[in-house]
């Protein structure tokens, strides 16, 4: 009788040991299976994450220092490895009396500093800190572009109280005793269409003291051509390529890991006197997003290796008190002319058998489980999928755990010399 046929006529024979480890190896197959598709979905969504999120780095001139933020400096950090985005942000102040700003600390004074709003031109005001941040959610029209002109994005109370909407116009200009304005210099005036309309999604705490331009919600947003309009208007002597950006340039990496990398990088290079500036490092985007993911990462990780370390420990004390429990039939076996080797691969083949089983009926089990998984995670990474790469994974750990276990179970038929085993049954 072939050792194939010996081992399916005992899977046969014994139907309850068969079944109970055609149930154990059902459930740690198809948890493992589970366990590895989760863990690979949650790796395959902070990859993704991190390229969609990144992160960024500003750039910024010291508080002594000379350096200066101008096109010439972005267009050179721009060429770096890594650098996907940038959003140049240049902050001043104008009047905007047709724009009822929230009531601050000028207030009813009929003064310039009761109609002034803090404006940030932006080349992408999608790229701002305060949208990345999500402490401004834009809930109307859409973020402005480097290539607009004479937009604008306003709060949704500001837009209550004036009665305006996206598409409507507001004017803007300066006067001699406009904060931060050279009062020898032109006078500036424009009209800016409102392209968006935010809400500020976290509460400020404002104090009696506050003036109007430091409110949250009387924050303006334009377009980068407004602001370099404005800067030939202030600096009639400069020429446009002298223009700077007043509050730095933030810089985005295509993945969040590379940011010391690049950073790193730009400090080596000649094109600039880094001590002037001052760099900050920001991936908080990417960091909060990603958190629950990694959080699933690692619970399905340290699932896959208790499962493997439990597998091997209930997996080798069962078939060792199995085996033992089969001395009278080993040593027949013996008798017969049967070596140990030959006997191992029996038992060997007996679990193969029954885990063979197993594995089909886990692979429709974890299918179906794995919407439900992910759901009870409670990741973006819910909609894990079970596929052949995790199941040829699970199969091959599956084969190499059984042979590990069967070895350990069968090691002291190995070692006994088969008169031994004769003598001990007698």
């Amino acid at each position: 009788m072939t050792t194939m046929k010996r081992a399916w006529l005992y899977v046969r024979r014994n139907k309850k040991r068969t079944i109970l480890l055609f149930l154990l190896f059902t459930v740690l197959i198809t948890i493992s299976m589970l366990g590895l598709a989760l863990n690979m979905a949650s790796k395959n969504t902070v990859k993704e994450l991190r390229g969609s999120i990144g992160g960024y780095f500003t750039l910024e001139v010291g508080a002594d220092g000379t350096g200066k933020t101008n096109e010439a400096l972005l267009n050179q950090i721009k060429r770096l490895d890594h650098i996907n985005k940038y959003n140049g942000i240049d902050m001043y102040f104008l009047r905007a009396e047709e724009l009822n700003l929230l009531p601050g600390l000028y207030d009813g004074t009929g003064t310039t500093d009761e109609f002034t709003s803090k404006m940030f031109g932006c080349t992408d005001t999608s790229l701002h800190e305060r949208f990345l941040s999500s402490s401004f959610q834009l809930i109307a029209g859409r973020h402005i572009i480097e290539s607009d002109e004479h937009k604008a994005i306003i709060s949704k109370e500001v837009a209550q109280l004036s009665g305006l909407s996206v598409g409507d116009t507001f004017t803007v200009r300066t006067k001699d005793d406009l904060r931060s304005w050279n009062s020898e210099a032109g006078y500036f005036e424009t009209k800016l269409e409102i392209f968006g309309i935010y809400q500020a999604t976290r509460s400020e705490p404002v104090r009696p003291g506050t003036p109007e331009y430091q409110l949250q919600e009387n924050i303006v947003f334009t377009d980068i051509s407004t602001s370099k309009q404005l800067y030939q208007v202030k600096f009639p002597d400069r020429s446009p390529e002298e223009y700077q950006y007043s509050s730095g340039f933030m810089l985005f990496v295509d993945d969040p890991v590379n940011i010391p990398a690049v950073v790193a990088d730009l400090k080596q290079q000649s094109f600039a006197d880094w001590d002037s500036f001052v760099i900050s490092e920001n991936s908080a985007a990417y960091q909060q997003a990603a958190a629950p993911i990694q959080k699933a990462e690692t619970i399905s990780f340290f699932l896959l290796l208790v499962i493997l370390v439990i597998s091997i420990g209930i997996l080798a004390l069962i078939l060792l008190m199995w085996t033992r429990d089969r001395m009278t039939e080993i040593g027949i076996l013996i008798s017969l002319g049967i070596s140990p080797m030959g006997i191992f691969e029996q038992i060997l083949l007996e679990n193969y058998i029954t885990a063979a089983a197993a594995f089909l009926v886990s692979i429709v089990l974890s299918i179906l489980l794995s919407s439900s998984v992910g759901r009870l995670v409670g990741t973006l990474a819910t909609q894990i999928h079970v596929g052949a790469g995790q199941m040829l994974i699970v199969l091959i750990c599956t084969t190499a755990v059984i042979l590990i276990t069967v070895f350990l179970a069968s090691i002291f038929i190995m070692r006994k010399n088969p008169k031994n085993i004769l003598a001990d049954l007698s």
